[in-house]
């Protein structure tokens, strides 16, 4: 007789860290590659790292360390849905009480801002909704350098 092993993360209630691939039972502390918005590769067929996103394995909440020295560099999210087969930028929700109910918002719009983060100095950290997307990229103003670095892990919970 068999075991069923799982392949996928399945609910998780700890963060677990973002991989091209399923991760190995053991993480170790890794950096996501940024990209440029260029890059990205719609077919997921990019050969480079960063360019085809990352596996959310449709968790509800992504956590992400910014680290940079206070420089202007830009980190954006960018999300991918297999159904729609395209990149396209995040935005998240601001403004929105417990109730889902938008406060001082006459259009939707006025709900939701980009997914981005500029001018970090030291360690900056922050969850984000990111419901049902199936990978997200990061991307950064092609202008980085060694201090700009970015971790991110995904959770259901």
């Amino acid at each position: 007789m068999s075991v069923y092993k799982a392949t996928s993360w399945g609910r998780t209630r700890r963060p677990k860290n973002m991989s091209e691939e399923v991760p190995a039972s053991k993480q170790a502390a890794t950096s996501v590659t940024t990209v440029s918005a260029g890059d990205l590769s719609d077919n997921l067929t990019g050969t480079n790292s960063g360019e085809n996103g990352y596996i959310t394995e449709n968790q509800r909440f992504l956590h992400i360390q910014i680290e940079d020295n206070g420089t202007d560099n830009t980190l954006a999210l960018y999300a991918y849905n297999y159904a729609f087969g395209f990149w396209a930028k995040l935005y998240i929700p601001v403004g929105i009480s417990l109730d889902g109910s938008t406060a001082d918002s006459s259009v939707a719009n006025d709900a939701y801002v980009e997914a981005k983060w500029t001018t970090v100095n030291g360690k900056f950290m922050v969850t984000v909704p990111i419901h049902g997307i199936d990978r997200v990229a990061f991307v950064d103003d092609e202008s980085t350098d060694a201090s700009f670095k970015v971790r991110a892990a995904c959770t259901t919970f």
